[in-house]
């Protein structure tokens, strides 16, 4: 892991020749790291979706219950796409506060 005082001479240096301010440079970075995180969370439920060949996490948990669905990975799948979804909002929150 990078020091502080290199990433801060890194900003500085890509500000430097982008033409703009460090500020500038660190937001755009976070907006950029947020939107990718988004994408491959979303991603993720895709496999999900194809994977299973449900519409939704609770039309996946309705077939491991109803065991139309073997239950092993696929409840491991089910928490992994839980915890996805609340990923994917609280980053689309975060990237609204910055926007």
């Amino acid at each position: 892991m990078q020091s502080e005082d290199t990433i801060s001479e890194i900003s500085a240096d890509l500000s430097h020749v982008i033409g703009l301010s460090q500020d500038k440079v660190i937001h755009l970075g976070l907006i950029s790291f947020m939107e990718k995180e988004i994408r491959l969370a979303e991603d993720d439920i895709d496999d999900f979706l194809e994977r299973y060949n449900v519409p939704s996490k609770e039309d996946l948990y309705e077939a491991i219950k109803s065991r139309k669905i073997p239950s092993h990975p696929a409840w491991e799948d089910y928490i992994t796409w839980k915890n996805k979804e609340k990923y994917i909002t609280d980053l689309k929150m975060r990237l609204g506060k910055v926007l």
